[in-house]
């Protein structure tokens, strides 16, 4: 199919036929000039001598020229429909193109448009009608400072090509990204007379680039920056704070046993509770300061500005109390709490690197010193860690080389003055310390998570022995075995008890399991199922330390415990405060009316038993009657108080 128009064909026709005209009016002209018309009307020559050479001559002439006429207009009218094809397409590709496309009239007040293609009207709302005569700057809204407009500014000014990314603005208001380049269309004079503008909606690009940079420095759990804006934060921080003389404090923050969460009720809770965990950090900060997530459950706090330490203590007491409020998901209730440790600026340090470290240091002190409280940091906690981190070997290596060992401690009934069980409690013979106390070395598996395997080491190694002792004759005797928080998050505990209680050959009723009250009100509703499910296989389970953990009087009737045992800080206390005397007689009242056997532990004066005797304490255990002995003693106290008469 022809590319021209069908015009140009019907004038090239036209071109022909006037060509042909030319030519027969030129033959005739030659034919008349020539004489030979009126040479043969007047018959006064022969024909063969008329001048027909002379006439031929003529119209080969106008035979020439005619196919001569015809060619030149064929190619202008060739050229004019080139031209008028590439006009028409030209004008079907700005039509048709998916980018903006502006024409505006360069005068010297002004730009104002001239031609807008439909994408025009598409991209920003405007109609021609509404864009024509009109500058571009409409297009900038109240948004007229952007500093990327003085780049257009100078192209124009400059009367050259430009370019810049800007903020534009829709008929209905909203923002989109405008990719701008400008060119200058110069007139036959080479002047310019009007500029071509070819908008991009980089929108979509925009907001996915601005994605990638938020992702590569935020937390995309919490939103809170990451590790990677923490540092450039700290580091612009400590400049600024260094040359104006301000406060600078950074602070390590770690959610106390958040693992917990994790183990039992899996990570999109865990998640659930971080993002809880954050809002209520934010908030407990200012727009000026820095807040990060930096692990699984730490954070860092870019302190600026405060006057002083108190006031940064403040925060921090502000940080404490905010976690410590019970956090609510679905129908589980969490307490948790926090570790704190913080550097200051120069002090403890004058780079980012240093402040953090310095900070994390103080943070596991805070751990150290029984978690939930503030530890600030100095230089002699560096010995600390490097004591702690060779102990955290050592106490690798304990499992692996069999250095733990058990020693129990006698529970007395105050009915018959029997001995009705014993706790079992882990030692430590240390190969170059000799024997360690657990207060050393408890918390530290417990954070570590070692606790795990020396805790199931301890339930097997006692049900073991405990069916020893039957073996040889001894008296029946229950056993305490002391679950850690960790040990009863994992969800095979159920199946571990029944393992060590089948190997072992013991009746579950010869065992019971111990679990501090602090633990259980962790998350209540989920330590009762596991209670429950503890209870099936016959053990006797009983609540350690209570009186310090803050029950709810609603758990604990809902809690299938067999017995309550009074922590011995009340009961050291007993003859010396009345407080204590009278939490300890609440305790013993409470247990009774539930249902509950009641045992005290610490006892080792005789005014101290005879305060529990007299209120109707069950049992007790304390050095009064016995320390913790290892096996070889404790069968011997066994056989010695068996042979009483």
């Amino acid at each position: 199919m022809s590319d021209d128009p069908p015009s140009f064909a019907r004038e090239r026709r036209q071109a022909l036929r006037l060509a042909l005209a030319y030519g027969a009016i030129g033959g005739t002209w030659v034919l008349l000039t020539s004489g030979i018309p009126v040479l043969l009307i007047s018959r006064s020559i022969a024909a063969a001598d008329l001048p027909w050479g002379q006439a031929a001559s003529g119209w080969l002439v106008v035979c020439a020229t005619s196919w001569m006429l015809y060619l030149l207009v064929k190619e202008k009218l060739d050229d004019a429909s080139r031209a008028a094809l590439q006009m028409k397409l030209r004008d079907r590709a700005f039509e048709s193109s998916v980018n903006s496309i502006i024409i505006t009239r360069h005068e010297p007040g002004g730009n104002p448009v001239v031609y807008v293609n439909p994408a025009f009207q598409r991209i920003t709302g405007y109609t021609a009608e509404e864009a024509v005569g009109r500058d571009c700057r409409f297009l900038h809204g109240s948004d007229h400072d952007q500093p990327a407009l003085e780049g257009i500014r100078a192209a124009l000014r400059e009367r050259r090509e430009g370019h810049a990314l800007l903020k534009n603005y829709r008929k209905d208001g909203s923002q989109f990204w405008n990719d701008l380049h400008i060119a200058p269309v110069l007139d036959d004079a080479g002047q310019v007379s009007h500029y071509v503008g070819i908008q991009n909606d980089v929108t979509e690009q925009i907001r996915y680039q601005q994605e990638l940079e938020f992702q590569a420095n935020h937390d995309t759990l919490t939103g809170l920056a990451n590790r990677n804006l923490l540092k450039d934060r700290i580091a612009q921080t400590i400049a600024y704070a260094t040359r104006y003389q301000k406060a600078l404090a950074v602070v390590f923050i770690d959610l106390d046993d958040f693992k917990f969460v994790n183990d039992s009720l899996g990570h999109p809770t865990g998640d659930q509770l971080l993002q809880m965990a954050a809002e209520r950090l934010r908030l407990c900060v200012r727009d000026s300061d820095t807040l990060a997530r930096v692990g699984g459950d730490e954070f860092v706090l870019v302190l600026f500005d405060h006057a002083a330490d108190e006031p940064v203590a403040e925060t921090l007491q502000r940080v404490l109390a905010a976690i410590a409020r019970p956090f609510q998901i679905g129908q589980h209730e969490f307490n948790l709490s926090c570790s704190i440790g913080y550097a200051l600026l120069p002090s403890d340090g004058e780079t980012p690197e240093t402040l953090l470290k310095h900070a994390d240091i103080a943070m596991y002190h805070a751990k150290a010193q029984g978690k939930n409280n503030i530890q600030p940091y100095c230089a002699d906690l560096n010995a600390r860690i490097d004591q702690r981190l060779r102990l955290e070997a050592d106490l690798r290596r304990a499992i692996e080389n069999d250095q733990f060992f058990l020693c129990y401690q006698p529970q007395i009934g105050l009915a018959g003055d029997d001995v009705i069980g014993v706790e079992a409690l882990i030692r430590w013979r240390h190969p170059e310390h000799g024997v360690i106390s657990p207060l050393s070395f408890i918390p530290l598996a417990e954070e570590t998570g070692l606790i795990v395997p020396i805790g199931d080491w301890v339930l097997r190694t006692a049900c073991v022995q405990a069916r020893a002792w039957q073996a040889a004759g001894l008296p029946p005797t229950r056993v305490s075995v002391n679950l850690s928080a960790r040990q009863f998050m994992q969800k095979n505990l159920a199946q571990s008890v029944r393992s060590a209680l089948a190997e072992s050959g013991l009746d579950p009723r010869r065992l019971e399991l111990e679990i501090t009250e602090s633990m259980i009100m962790h998350n209540a509703e989920l330590f009762i199922a596991t209670l429950r499910e503890l209870k099936s296989i016959g053990v006797d389970l009983a609540i350690d330390d209570f009186g310090t953990g803050y029950s709810s009087l609603s758990y604990l009737k809902r809690f299938p415990v067999d017995r309550l045992k009074i922590d011995q800080s009340f009961v050291r206390d007993l003859d010396a405060d009345a407080d204590s005397a009278a939490i300890a007689q609440a305790v013993i009242t409470l247990g009774h009316n539930l249902g509950l056997r009641v045992i005290a532990e610490g006892v080792e004066t005789t005014p101290q038993l005879e305060f529990l005797r007299s209120n109707s304490c069950d049992e007790i255990q304390g050095y009064y009657y016995s320390k913790p002995l290892p096996d070889a003693e404790l069968r011997k106290f066994l056989a010695d108080r068996s042979l009483r008469p």
